[in-house]
């Protein structure tokens, strides 16, 4: 497939020199062009190269002669009517008349309708040189842009804003990311400015109006790595790629797999807050990226482009423009007051927009007064003052409407959140929520109060409503949120960032974290969490209602193998428990826990150690030697002592947890049967490392059982039995039993196929054991219909193992179920 490209540039031989002259002053400005001297190599097939080309081509740029429109011109007459077929009524400008020589339009009236650039009497470079600046006009740029916005856009586009119906003042910045991007040699292109000078704007725009250039495009939110890489792997599983349940690998392979494509793609990093945080994670090859950040640090990864004001001309024009005035005057003065930042402007003109009553001097005056006013006890933002007056303008306009105190109400509870995507649904549960005014949840759970006040922050421009996974989305500017947390000072702080962490905390699934049906969920909640980690208040119940979301929150990253923001949020939800849990230690050693395993997983051992001992001394000083929760902190010394090959201390830890899990659960229970799993495995490993017969049998009973155990507990039908068959399979083929090795793994494949979770990294994880041990085995043929993902040599089994856990189900039906429906023998029967 051929890139799209600017101009297709249609003449006649006898105007060769004006062609090439314009063609080469084209690409001198970056342009693309489809120019047949430059494309079509000899012998190349005419009309097929110009099909393609047409088709291909934003507009078509006719040199017209006497010669260019002779009868006997046949190719000259196609291209330009077939560009002329396509926009009859020139509403796209699809074709562009350029006149060299004078001619007689009357005989050609479809043509003569159309506006033209004429050029006669002028020597090729001279004629080159008008026509280059003739389309470089802002005003042809700005139509010629507007055109394209929308149209052929790649099947992959995600970007985080409609097109701006209102975009101006950065049409030649528009035109550098252009020219940085396409024709130049720089991969990545890092926007760079203050706060409110219109960087997201401007990438996003550019998406739009040139996203037709790239194979795909998607946007990746840069602020937090977490947030990154989750943004990253969604766009891997659009892709259809292959997932591990791994953050970091799937992140890896994602980008890995652009750098493959024949054609390029673009990514956008938007507010990067440096280029360390970044660099680990942007493709090679010719992907290209567009980064944006208020840092200008970005010199040793990306070529830069740094945003300045508006001038005051510009500022002036837009004011007029959006608020349909005259006063040019009067809005110069206030394009000065406002320093030409485009969000503060954006703010103004969408107040005087409809109170024409009140002049650009009446606004000028008040904000005045806001700019000189000190900002709240506790503000923090990183924003021009202009820029907080503009907004907070606008915020005491909307508390004075009918439903302005609903909607206020929603920028300070959104203020904590993250500004990139809040789903309407998730403020849908805030009347479940306390610690927000009562009259906020009752206006909340009328609709009509609802969207009234949403309708109110549109009005204003503090709000765009945008279609999410989940529906709609409510997407704020991150200086607006900023603004917000400052202007409604230190108790509102505390009363609405408590209410936004507990409204995080009751909706993030806790004890689901680590199930991968759970992970979507998860994952449109870890930009809050990140937000809320960054803003929400730490005391009190607030605090103790943040300590569990990132508590929570780094659980999860933990099973996504996003080992470092997990150990992120989970050494910060320790020092926060440090505060808010003085008197429930043990909440505080329960997450001592979780981040000492954590330490393991990234082989700081000596840290988990020091982590472990910690939970240790709490427990032993608040419970009986006996206490479950005693025998948790322990077996996790014995992974601790395990990591470090000393599998004696290992096991005698792990069986003093069995004997306790034994006298508390009782021995069939599911907890016994686990830490005979671990124990088997410790033995496991312990007989590989010492050629120790003795210990893998010990090894093979204690898995056994833990296997009869668990499946007893659980039936067949679920993921542990399906994890103790596993284990037992890796056992048998270590003894090389290699056909018991198939057997066991077969069930394993089968039970997560007969529970619906084919796209589980268990379950591909149990089918590559699988296929190694029926390769071993030699049974290549079988081996083989595995790996291409045919499995009907597991249909008998997943049958066998569905109509036993039947039976298991009819001996206790009041307390035992089937499960989920079986996607594959329900569809078979």
């Amino acid at each position: 497939m051929v890139d799209r490209r600017d101009f297709f540039i249609s003449f006649n031989s006898v105007d060769g020199a004006y062609a090439e002259a314009i063609d080469t002053a084209l690409r001198a400005e970056g342009f693309t062009t489809f120019f047949h001297p430059n494309d079509l190599p000899p012998g190349g097939n005419v009309p097929a190269w110009m099909e393609e080309a047409l088709l291909n081509s934003n507009q078509t740029l006719a040199l017209f002669s006497p010669d260019y429109i002779k009868d006997s011109a046949i190719y000259s007459f196609a291209e330009r009517y077939a560009s002329w077929w396509q926009d009859a009524r020139g509403d796209e400008r699809r074709l562009i008349p350029i006149v060299l020589r004078e001619i007689d339009f009357k005989k050609h009236l479809l043509i003569a309708m159309l506006s033209r650039i004429d050029v006669a009497g002028l020597l090729p470079k001279e004629a080159a040189s008008e026509v280059t600046k003739k389309l470089k006009a802002p005003k042809e740029a700005k139509s010629r842009d507007a055109m394209q916005i929308g149209s052929h856009l790649p099947k992959i586009f995600r970007v985080a804003y409609r097109p701006n119906p209102h975009f101006a003042g950065r049409f030649e910045d528009l035109d550098s990311l252009q020219k940085s991007l396409r024709t130049g040699n720089a991969a990545i292109t890092a926007v760079a400015g203050i706060g409110g000078v219109g960087k997201t704007t401007l990438a996003a725009e550019y998406c739009h109006r040139f996203g037709g250039h790239y194979a795909g495009v998607w946007w990746i939110r840069a602020e937090q790595e977490s947030v990154m890489l989750s943004d990253i792997v969604e766009l891997g599983a659009y892709l259809k790629l292959e997932q591990s349940g791994n953050i970091e690998k799937d992140t890896r392979a994602c980008l890995d797999h652009l750098t493959t494509l024949e054609q390029s793609w673009l990514l956008v990093y938007d507010n990067a807050p440096n280029a360390d945080t970044i660099s680990r994670w942007l493709p090679a090859g010719i992907v290209r990226c567009i980064v944006t950040s208020r840092r200008g640090d970005f010199d040793s990864i990306a070529k830069i482009t740094r945003l300045d004001q508006w001038s005051i001309e510009t500022t002036a024009d837009y004011l007029l423009s959006r608020t349909e005035r005259d006063d040019k005057s009067g809005a110069e003065r206030l394009a000065r007051a406002l320093g030409g930042l485009p969000l503060a402007t954006e703010q103004a003109a969408a107040f005087l927009r409809t109170r024409k009553g009140i002049t650009f001097a009446d606004y000028i005056d008040d904000i005045a007064r806001l700019i000189k006013t000190h900002k709240p006890a506790g503000a923090k933002g990183d924003y021009p003052d202009t820029v907080y007056a503009a907004l907070v303008k606008s915020l005491e306009t909307l508390g004075h409407l009918e439903d302005g105190e609903t909607a206020l109400g929603i920028l300070r509870l959104c203020a904590f959140l993250s500004p990139d995507g809040i789903d309407l649904t998730l403020l849908a549960l805030v009347g479940a929520t306390e610690g927000v005014p009562s009259s906020f949840s009752a206006a909340m759970a009328d609709k009509f109060s609802r969207e009234n006040a949403l309708a109110s922050l549109i009005a204003f421009s503090l709000l765009r409503q945008e279609e999410g996974p989940a529906g709609p989305l409510l997407i704020f500017h991150r200086l607006l949120l900023d603004v917000t947390r400052d202007w409604i000072g230190d108790k509102q702080r505390v009363l609405w960032g408590g209410a936004s962490s507990k409204l995080i905390s009751n909706t993030f699934p806790i004890k689901f974290a680590e199930e991968p049906g759970r992970w979507p969920i998860c994952s449109r909640l870890i930009p809050h969490v990140a937000s809320l980690d960054a803003c929400a208040p730490r005391t009190g119940e607030a605090g103790e209602a943040l300590d569990s979301v990132l508590g929570c929150a780094g659980i999860y990253l933990k099973v996504r193998g996003d080992l470092e923001g997990a150990l992120s949020l989970l050494e910060r939800a320790v020092a926060l428990k440090r505060i808010t849990r003085k008197s429930e230690e043990l909440i505080l050693a329960i997450c001592l826990n979780d981040l000492g395993g954590v330490y393991i997983d990234l082989d700081r051992l000596d840290d988990a150690e020091v982590t472990y001992r910690e939970a240790l001394a709490i427990e032993e000083k608040l419970l009986d030697p006996g206490s479950p929760v005693l025998m948790v902190t322990l077996s996790n010394f014995a992974r601790l002592h395990w990591s470090r090959k000393d599998y004696e201390e290992a096991a005698r830890l792990l069986l003093r947890t069995a004997e306790v899990a034994k006298t508390t659960y009782g021995p069939e229970s599911v907890k016994y049967g686990l830490r005979l799993l671990n124990l088997g495995a410790v033995y496991d490993e312990w007989g590989e490392a010492t050629n120790d017969e003795s210990r893998r049998k010990i090894a093979e009973q204690y898995k056994s059982q833990s296997a009869i155990i668990v499946s007893a507990r659980n039936g067949l039908r679920h993921p542990m039995t399906a994890q103790a068959h596993k284990n037992l399979a890796v056992l048998k083929y270590r003894r090389r039993e290699i056909e018991q090795a198939i057997t066991e793994c077969e069930k394993a494949v089968a039970i997560m196929f007969s529970l619906g979770l084919t796209e589980s990294f268990l379950t591909r994880d149990y089918a590559q054991h699988l296929i190694l041990f029926c390769y071993e085995a030699g049974e290549n043929d079988r081996a083989a219909r595995l790996a291409r993902g045919d499995i009907s040599d597991l249909i008998p089994i997943i049958v066998q193992i569905e109509a036993e856990h039947r039976a298991w189900v009819a001996e206790d039906p009041e307390n035992r179920s089937f499960g989920p429906p079986s996607p594959l023998t329900d569809s078979i029967s």
